[in-house]
């Protein structure tokens, strides 16, 4: 009994983190300079823009895709 608590938690968890790393892949991607709702060409200098933006953005992706694969990796787990 104890161990269907635990899955139903984990799977919980891991939905949570899937929801929470593809809605953070969604903002960093939208708010890219280059490719998201702004457009760097709005901005007074679009080079610097991107040359900016482009770092934060990476390593909000990049983030974002760890959540994501650790979501993912909750939800695939089998009860032992």
């Amino acid at each position: 009994m104890g161990s269907a608590w635990m899955t139903r938690d984990t799977r919980r968890s891991g939905l949570s983190l899937l929801i929470v790393g593809l809605l953070g892949i969604i903002f960093f991607f939208a708010t890219d300079p280059r490719f998201g709702v702004v457009k760097a060409e709005r901005f007074h200098a679009p080079v610097d823009a991107v040359v900016d933006g482009t770092p934060g953005t990476l390593v909000g992706l990049i983030g974002s895709s760890v959540v994501v694969a650790a979501g993912l990796w909750l939800l695939t787990r089998r009860d032992t």
